[in-house]
């Protein structure tokens, strides 16, 4: 994505995290954001927010999905202006998932025009053989698709007769963040105040282990470059410089107030060698970890 792409991302997920996670604990079925990629070919899943139930299906923050195949793929499609509309539709690749998939652009604009109507898409196993899907697009004031939001679960859970009932809410939703928008005015929301605080706890919680914070931060279920922004903007720090700032401060408190070897420090902070470790810290702090002790004495 390009950088002003990355900018609108971040207040898109911004002002749509606190009320997509507030649909989802509703309906207890996944919720998601998306946008149109780059190239207009597919879709980028932006945020997603894993349903509550005992099985859930989770698209993958980040996936490019086809968009004659899917719900929010078709949802953006439907609110373009006619023109636009058979622009990318003639450039679609109609690869065939199911035996639902949509194969030609006749039969995808015919579809398209209703659900342009009726304000909503569905996805009904085109994509993927019982998984159900329903979105609706974030407007601007023009009536222009800025972004597709939906609900997504298997067919056991999320049944076909379900479909409209949950369209009425999806609306209601991307109504109410497209107002949002519309002040300009990003939302500082409980959301993301407190997954930004959960994450800085996570780290000063697990300094040591490096990959328990990169599965952690992954599991945030938003966009990693919005993550990583929103984190420096609240804390004037990235995360990872965030976590080495407090990993050599360990460090240093170690090698000051306790009497473990150079190779123990090292060991205990989650390096692989006291070696590493040691050239690590010389480039944090200036000194090598044994010269940092002796000039103590």
């Amino acid at each position: 994505m390009s950088e002003n792409q990355i900018g609108n991302a971040a207040v898109l997920i911004q002002n749509s995290s606190d009320l997509l996670a507030e649909l989802r604990d509703k309906t207890r079925m996944t919720t998601a954001l998306a946008v149109l990629g780059e190239d207009q070919n597919r879709g980028v899943v932006l945020a997603s927010f894993p349903g509550t139930g005992d099985h859930a299906y989770v698209p993958r923050v980040g996936f490019h999905f086809h968009l004659h195949s899917t719900a929010p793929g078709k949802a953006l499609l439907a609110f373009l202006t006619a023109d636009h509309q058979k622009e990318l539709v003639s450039k679609l690749n109609f690869r065939t998932f199911t035996k639902k998939t949509f194969g030609d652009a006749d039969s995808l604009e015919h579809a398209l025009r209703f659900y342009s109507k009726q304000g909503y898409a569905t996805d009904v196993g085109e994509y993927a053989e019982g998984v159900n899907c329903v979105a609706t697009c974030i407007c601007n004031h023009n009536g222009e698709p800025l972004a597709a939001i939906w609900i997504t679960a298997l067919s056991a859970d999320l049944p076909v007769t379900e479909l409209p009932l949950l369209a009425k809410n999806l609306i209601r939703t991307a109504r109410e963040i497209g107002t949002r928008l519309a002040r300009n005015n990003p939302d500082s929301s409980h959301y993301v105040s407190e997954t930004l605080k959960q994450a800085k706890q996570f780290i000063e919680e697990h300094v040591a282990d490096e990959l328990a914070i990169h599965e952690f931060l992954q599991g945030l279920n938003m966009s990693e470059s919005w993550f990583r922004t929103c984190f420096r903007r609240t804390y004037e720090i990235s995360p990872i410089q965030y976590r080495q700032k407090l990993l050599y401060e360990k460090a240093r408190n170690l090698l000051e107030h306790t009497q473990l070897s150079i190779k123990e420090i090292a060991f205990q902070l989650g390096f692989d060698s006291q070696n590493y470790f040691s050239r690590a810290f010389k480039k944090y702090h200036g000194v090598p970890p044994m010269l940092y002790r002796r000039r103590l004495n």
